[in-house]
């Protein structure tokens, strides 16, 4: 008696934690977040033609 209120008591604690987060993921993550011009400024970054490293090279 004691082993199926147990296994009961987890699949339910299993299911409601599940619904929980599926929630969540639904209310604050409904779309991605893509930054306008992303791909330029990464390019920009990646490509900048400035000193790459500001203190002065390798020691």
């Amino acid at each position: 008696m004691f082993k199926s209120s147990l296994r009961r008591d987890i699949v339910l604690v299993l299911l409601v934690k599940v619904a929980i987060l599926i929630t969540i993921k639904n209310i604050w993550f409904d779309a991605p977040s893509i930054p306008e011009n992303g791909s330029v400024r990464v390019a920009e970054h990646l490509l900048d033609k400035r000193d790459a490293n500001p203190e002065g090279g390798p020691r």
